[in-house]
């Protein structure tokens, strides 16, 4: 009788090191967005936290046996409809050290259809191998919106394919303005590229136009007296912004010569990096040391 019991013992023990069912219980997992609204074809960028108190470190990673990834989303619209996913999602394997966290930052615009406007809840799933439980982490909500276009215009050669088109647009939320330009290939009407220009005061108009190298030229107001000039290539690529002041009695503007070359006139280049960095240098009058005479 007791060595039937010491067996039942060994076999318990040596289930407990290959089936560690109560690890998903030391494991802990947050889900957070990028942020709360997003302009339609803006990266949507979801990430995940994982922190390891299991005592012991830990390698997750996508079993043979199953083919499920260790990591999934589920995405519900507002109608409450589960969203598909467009996309295979693969994701290497990642190795948490005992005592510490990891994150995983993913775009989920390549998997899932949250490129219309809407409101979303999203959650992950998380698969740890060897039998180690799955869980779900927090639910997080994010809109996505079409924003206020104001400019678009075509490019390239319809004889050879290439045609795409550049488009404006404005975004406004309760704090400020953003504003955001897609390039659209017209052929598959696939969104190719999608980014946040700046911040942008709509007090008055963004002006837009394009060079001899079908680059797109933007030019808005950025700040009170702040100037912002973004460049995009039709590769969708952005060069930056270069920011500049009104002249004496002019304020910037975009200029395009015979030649087909676009420049900034009537501005004055201004470097916000640079005047930041020269208050910080400059002392207010309260911090300077009491003078003792003697």
């Amino acid at each position: 009788m007791r060595s039937n019991f010491r067996l039942l013992s060994l076999m318990c023990f040596v289930a407990g090191i290959i089936n560690p069912i109560d690890v998903s219980a030391q494991v802990q997992a947050s889900l957070s967005m990028s942020k709360r609204e997003y302009i339609a074809h803006e990266p949507v960028t979801a990430t995940v936290t994982l922190t390891n108190n299991s005592g012991r470190d830990l390698l997750i990673h996508t079993e043979e046996e199953t083919r499920l990834n260790w990591l999934d989303f589920e995405i519900n619209n507002s109608r409450g409809t589960a969203l598909s996913p467009l996309a295979a999602m693969n994701f290497g394997a990642v190795s948490i050290p005992a005592g510490r966290s990891i994150a995983k930052s993913v775009d989920l615009t390549g998997a899932f259809r949250v490129t219309e406007p809407g409101r979303f809840r999203c959650k992950a799933v998380i698969r740890l191998p060897g039998g180690g439980g799955n869980f779900v982490t927090n639910t997080t909500y994010f809109s996505v919106t079409l924003g206020r276009q104001v400019y678009s215009q075509r490019i390239g050669d319809p004889s050879l394919g290439n045609v795409r088109e550049y488009r404006l647009s404005i975004h406004n939320s309760a704090r400020k303005s953003s504003l955001f330009v897609h390039l659209v290939d017209i052929r598959t009407g696939r969104n190719l590229q999608a980014f946040r220009m700046g911040d942008v005061i709509t007090s008055k108009a963004p002006k837009a136009t394009v060079d001899r190298e079908n680059n797109l030229h933007v030019l808005s107001l950025a700040a009170p007296n702040v100037y912002a000039h973004g460049t995009v290539t039709p590769a969708g690529s952005y060069l930056g912004t270069k920011y500049y002041k009104p002249a004496a009695g002019r304020k910037p503007a975009l200029t395009t010569f015979n030649n087909g070359e676009v420049v900034i006139a009537g501005g004055i280049s201004y470097d916000p990096k640079a005047e930041a960095q020269n208050r910080g240098r400059l002392r207010k009058l309260s911090e300077r040391p009491r003078m003792t005479f003697r």
